[in-house]
């Protein structure tokens, strides 16, 4: 898959080289990541969404309200990663804190009537980057990922 400079390796290194570059699964899951993010990214951009935003926005939608915890939890993002999404999506007016559920330290999020229209106003957007998507990945790895992104998600 990758070109190898050999010159100054081992065979033993060679070997082990070739077997990390053609089985590793970190290394190719951020590439598709990369690559399928980029066409959600360009295909959001004119809204002022990222996809990561966009992603966001759905899972709030689809909770009806959670707090920061469990919003991480259902997207499986590290707390400063959530954090800093968050900060960007409130200062945009997209979500608000339900002040009158709040219980001590947590404070629930919504979407806010902004959050929403902005949401659904995107499903053009969204749709155009799965049909890009779906060229690059193909029928079976699109199967393949839904599948194996389903899985986890009920573990």
């Amino acid at each position: 898959m990758f070109a190898m400079n050999t010159r100054t390796l081992s065979p033993e290194r060679q070997a082990l080289l070739r077997e990390v570059e053609d089985t590793c699964m970190i290394a190719r899951t951020r590439l598709i990541s990369r690559v399928i993010t980029n066409i959600f990214d360009e295909e959001l951009r004119p809204l002022g969404l990222q996809s990561s935003q966009h992603t966001l926005l759905g899972s709030i939608m689809r909770m009806g309200s959670a707090t920061r915890a469990e919003i991480g939890r259902a997207n499986h993002l590290d707390r400063s990663t959530l954090t800093r999404n968050l900060q960007v999506m409130m200062d945009a007016g997209w979500i608000e804190e339900i002040a009158d559920q709040a219980h001590g330290r947590q404070r629930p999020l919504r979407l806010s009537r902004a959050g929403e229209d902005l949401l659904f106003s995107s499903t053009a957007a969204w749709r155009a980057g799965q049909a890009r998507a779906a060229k690059v990945l193909g029928e079976a790895g699109m199967s393949a990922i839904k599948q194996v992104a389903d899985d986890i998600l009920r573990t």
